[in-house]
């Protein structure tokens, strides 16, 4: 098996992944993890701190369905979120909800009226 294709590492859904910087895989622990998306069929994730962007082996719905739901958030079909990245959210319109993270992925993220309650339940109770 490929070293790409072990994504987390760790028990109950890891406390490491593993991502890609040129050549070299590295792993990050998810409490660092600011937020994963998909950019052109490609997954990323922002590191908290560094802001820096890996490369991701593994497509997001993989990703989503490893990590603890109590910190990460599916906000729309781009982006799943660590809860300690969200920094203010607000109402848009027709029941939506527009997020602020940290650090900023420079494009708008709306979540839609369906996910809106489940959303503010998440961050109330986690």
């Amino acid at each position: 098996m490929l070293l790409h294709d072990e994504m987390i590492v760790g028990e109950n859904a890891g406390k490491r992944i593993l991502v890609k910087k040129g050549r070299e895989f590295m792993a990050i622990r998810l409490e660092d993890v600011a937020y994963f998306f998909i950019e052109n069929g490609v997954s990323y994730v922002i590191e908290a701190k560094s802001h820096y962007k890996y490369i991701m082996a593994r497509p997001l719905r993989n990703i989503e369905l490893a990590v603890n739901p109590k910190c990460f958030f599916r906000a729309t079909k781009k982006y799943l979120v660590n809860i300690n990245a969200v920094v203010k959210f607000r109402p848009a319109r027709k029941g939506k909800l527009e997020v602020q993270l940290d650090p900023d992925p420079k494009e708008t993220i709306i979540i839609s009226q369906l996910k809106a309650g489940m959303f503010k339940r998440w961050l109330l109770e986690n």
